[in-house]
């Protein structure tokens, strides 16, 4: 009777003890991340701090580079905004005529650079011839800042360059993006004439080579309307120079 009367309640004891180690395994559980709280909120804040720092580095660098390029600029917006409200008549179209010119005289014979004083020559017989001897290129002065800068700036880099800016000769693609500036057209189209006179060392390449088959000449044309990276770099360069970008 004893041994029977003591049985349930070491089972009892026994269930209880491990109810108890359960519960207690539990807990011990949650506590991990309880213990833990404090030091995940920290590095979460720790994380957002960090973001912002950097984004706030990359955001004052971004603002300087910034500050930087307007104060070195030549031009305002607003001087260049008046260069083409000034210049209403020189329009895509005696754009055009100003490029094929350029191409006949020069790139035709493997010309691909010039002075200053030749391409405005061109260009200021080309207009007259397109709508007589009152046509020209006002307040030219903001071209000849814009040019008269980059002559300086290509003295600078290279002892060997002339002290005589009008002895001096300029790339193509850089005299048009300064004519550009006078260009009263759309944001489009002068992204357009842009990428265009980025590929007249292309046209001037294909012109020394005419006498090619059919087959590879058009194989050709669809190259010359590819610009490379370094005609890219290049004109990014003009557009920086003439206070465009």
């Amino acid at each position: 009777t004893t041994t029977n009367t003591s049985s349930p309640s070491s089972s009892n004891e026994s269930t209880s003890s491990t109810n108890n180690k359960k519960e207690k395994d539990k807990k011990d559980d949650s506590n991990i991340f309880l213990d833990n709280l404090g030091k995940i909120f920290l590095s979460s804040i720790g994380l957002v701090l960090l973001f912002l720092l950097r984004s706030t580095k990359s955001n004052n660098s971004r603002v300087a580079l910034r500050e930087e390029m307007e104060n070195a600029a030549l031009l305002d917006p607003l001087e260049i905004e008046d260069l083409r409200c000034a210049n209403s008549d020189f329009t895509m179209e005696v754009w055009n005529t100003v490029v094929e010119e350029i191409k006949n005289e020069f790139v035709a014979r493997g010309i691909s650079s010039m002075t200053y004083p030749q391409f405005l020559s061109l260009v200021m017989r080309v207009m007259k011839d397109v709508k007589g001897e009152g046509f020209t290129v006002q307040m030219g002065h903001l071209m000849d800042r814009v040019v008269i800068a980059e002559l300086e700036r290509r003295r600078e880099g290279n002892d060997n360059v002339g002290h005589q800016e009008g002895s001096v000769e300029l790339p193509l693609s850089f005299l048009l993006a300064s004519l550009s500036l006078a260009l009263n057209s759309s944001v489009a189209d002068r992204i357009r004439v842009l990428y265009d006179s980025m590929l007249i060392g292309n046209e001037m390449n294909s012109s020394s080579s005419s006498s090619s088959e059919g087959q590879e000449e058009s194989t050709n044309t669809n190259n010359n309307n590819d610009a490379s990276k370094e005609q890219v770099e290049e004109m990014i360069q003009n557009l920086q120079s003439t206070c465009q970008l």
